[in-house]
């Protein structure tokens, strides 16, 4: 095996393990229908972070690069939407759900 290749394939499994990583939360949150623990700061940070490496890594033209880190973009997008949706606000002293 050509050791370019053997990198490729290293590169894109750890993607998808680092991706696969964000799915048991997604499960977890979508059946709890609670997001009160998540940061949404923190991952509205990641997200940034994430659409900036997205930029440098079509620039560069790397696949295993842009594969994974559109992976990752979608679980965070996920994560995100399941915190606006499942988190409680105040409004007024008397806490809503964003999902009423």
């Amino acid at each position: 095996m050509e050791t370019t290749t053997f990198f490729e394939i290293l590169g894109t499994s750890g993607s998808i393990i680092i991706c696969a990583s964000g799915i048991p939360q997604i499960i977890k949150t979508y059946q709890t229908k609670s997001a009160g623990d998540f940061s949404m700061m923190y991952l509205a940070i990641l997200l940034l972070g994430m659409t900036m490496l997205e930029f440098y890594s079509l620039y560069s033209g790397d696949f295993v690069f842009i594969f994974g880190n559109s992976l990752s973009m979608l679980i965070t997008c996920i994560l995100l939407f399941f915190c606006f949706k499942y988190s409680k606000r105040e409004v007024k002293g008397m806490p809503i759900s964003l999902s009423e």
